[in-house]
């Protein structure tokens, strides 16, 4: 998730993901030139339009301005 760097962007997209009744497993973050923050996230889904519901709601947040999916 490519967000912008701002004060209180990881607790709105967790708790997004949260709302979204998933479960985070681990974060990692970089910076990305000062303006803005690449967040890895690996959650908890219980299947393929669970993910997609995941990802929708991040979508909704101003700050969240690309988000990727990477399997492992």
């Amino acid at each position: 998730v490519m967000v912008e760097n701002r004060r209180g962007v990881l607790a709105r997209v967790a708790s997004e993901i949260a709302e979204a009744g998933s479960n985070i497993d681990s974060i990692t973050m970089a910076e990305d030139r000062a303006v803005f923050t690449n967040m890895h996230f690996v959650v908890e889904v219980a299947n393929r339009q669970h993910l997609a519901r995941v990802m929708r709601a991040l979508r909704r947040l101003p700050d969240v301005k690309k988000i990727t999916r990477v399997r492992e």
